[in-house]
């Protein structure tokens, strides 16, 4: 635990690596901040024996056998649809909602809380939050920022892709998920990643299992490396993303995406949510 200044402290702790930053009363709430943390290990500790459950793919899910954080990500990852998404897809987001919703809950009236990026937040009514958003994560800087307010009805924010921290089956160099719920924008984003790839010579793919044995996506490709793809390619692709974007925003879980392959970028955002 590091506080990093009044009103903000990063957590690293087992898996989670969180920045978490709470506005209560007016000012910047330290104290507050610090419950966050009893948060992150109860949710640890309640998914610690339901791994084996959260680790299959949805047609064998049992959701009657988890609770709590289990259960919100075993419901985030079956509302997409998808058969090849575990619920793994959902821990990071899921955790970041639970510490947000706590804090929150706490009298709080602006929360932000960061799980590697997946990002849950609570805005009262009058307040704002200018979020950074990296649209290529092999880049690994901010080059876009997006102006939140309560009305627009995102509480979650979630990026995946190829760079990023975890396997993806697709080519997007980046794709970020608005949604109401970080845990919907955590697999969301994991999805419509997963939907840009092409099955070209120029994709390069393994077993997620040769990158890591444990992996819960083991027995699945999972993209390794992309040469330079022509503009053509790159439409393609981007165009598989928007008409998933598209399923997922009439499934009720995805209010605006953006979706980047090797530079050229795509936004589908039908209520201008990202537009001040």
């Amino acid at each position: 635990m590091r506080v990093l200044a009044p009103g903000r402290i990063f957590f690293d702790y087992g898996p989670v690596s969180m920045v978490v930053t709470v506005i209560r009363d007016g000012r910047e709430d330290t104290e507050l901040c610090r419950e966050g943390f009893d948060v992150i290990a109860a949710c640890l500790n309640e998914l610690r024996p339901a791994l084996e459950e959260l680790r299959k793919y949805p047609p064998q899910v049992r959701a009657e056998k988890l609770r709590g954080p289990g259960l919100v990500m075993a419901q985030a990852v079956l509302a997409t649809g998808d058969p090849w998404l575990t619920p793994m897809a959902a821990v990071a987001g899921t955790i970041s909602d639970a510490v947000a919703d706590h804090l929150y809950q706490r009298g709080a009236e602006k929360v932000a809380t960061s799980n590697g990026g997946d990002v849950a937040l609570r805005l009262g009514s009058g307040e704002h939050l200018n979020l950074g958003i990296c649209r290529d994560l092999s880049q690994k800087g901010v080059d876009l920022v997006v102006r939140l307010t309560p009305e627009k009805g995102i509480g979650g924010v979630a990026t995946s892709g190829l760079g990023g921290r975890s396997f993806t089956t697709g080519i997007a160099s980046g794709v970020t998920v608005f949604s109401k719920r970080c845990a919907e924008a955590d697999a969301l984003a994991t999805l419509l990643a997963d939907r840009s790839y092409l099955e070209l010579p120029e994709v390069h793919t393994c077993l997620a299992g040769e990158l890591d044995p444990d992996s819960d996506i083991a027995d699945l490709n999972v993209v390794t490396h992309v040469e330079p793809l022509s503009e053509i390619q790159k439409r393609r692709s981007l165009d598989q993303v928007l008409a998933e974007a598209e399923r997922q925003f009439r499934r009720g879980g995805l209010i605006a995406c953006i979706a980047t392959v090797q530079g050229m970028t795509c936004t589908y955002d039908p209520y201008s949510v990202l537009t001040d």
